[in-house]
């Protein structure tokens, strides 16, 4: 290796390392800056483990790889009311501590199973209370939608065409169980 190409990568790597915030690499901050709603990094993650059961990875990418959780977060954030921001972020306090009561495990390596069923508890509208009502609710929602409208589901899933429909100039019309050919 030529000494200079050896030097010049080492001053690309250390001058990368002290541009790049270190709480980035050690998940200490949040992915995305919030105006109106204050959440901490462990709640991001819950978000996304919930926004990934919700829309799990199976061969189509799922709610994490997708960033749903983020777009969930920009939605709650420009939005919706003061209200419903209190009444998420509460939700999302209370839905943590109803995991850690449920399990001594976090909530992100519980079976598929198990978490459906919890957010299936919340689907048949048995939530304890109404931020954790909310805090669902707006939740499936604003996955649903993101997921409804990102490039993967408009590309690959669901053919988007920008003019409503073709003209065809050749159809035939049935009238009186006889085919007949207009054109």
């Amino acid at each position: 290796m030529d000494r200079r190409v050896a030097i010049k990568n080492l001053a690309l790597v250390l001058g990368g390392a002290t541009l790049f915030p270190k709480d980035m690499l050690a998940g200490s901050s949040n992915l995305i800056q919030l105006k109106n709603v204050k959440i901490t990094p462990a709640q991001e993650k819950l978000l996304a483990e919930v926004t990934e059961t919700i829309i799990p990875k199976t061969t189509s990418p799922g709610a994490k790889d997708m960033g749903l959780h983020l777009f969930v977060l920009l939605m709650l954030d420009d939005c919706y009311n003061k209200q419903d921001q209190q009444q998420f972020t509460e939700g999302l306090k209370q839905f943590a501590a109803i995991t850690a009561k449920m399990s001594t495990k976090p909530f992100a390596v519980w079976p598929q199973a198990q978490r459906e069923a919890l957010l299936l508890t919340f689907e048949n509208g048995k939530a304890d209370t109404a931020e954790l009502n909310a805090f669902y609710r707006i939740t499936k929602d604003k996955t649903v939608q993101g997921y409804t409208q990102s490039k993967y589901f408009m590309t690959k899933k669901v053919v988007y065409e920008l003019i409503p429909s073709r003209y065809k100039v050749d159809v035939p019309v049935k009238t009186n169980n006889t085919a007949v050919k207009h054109g």
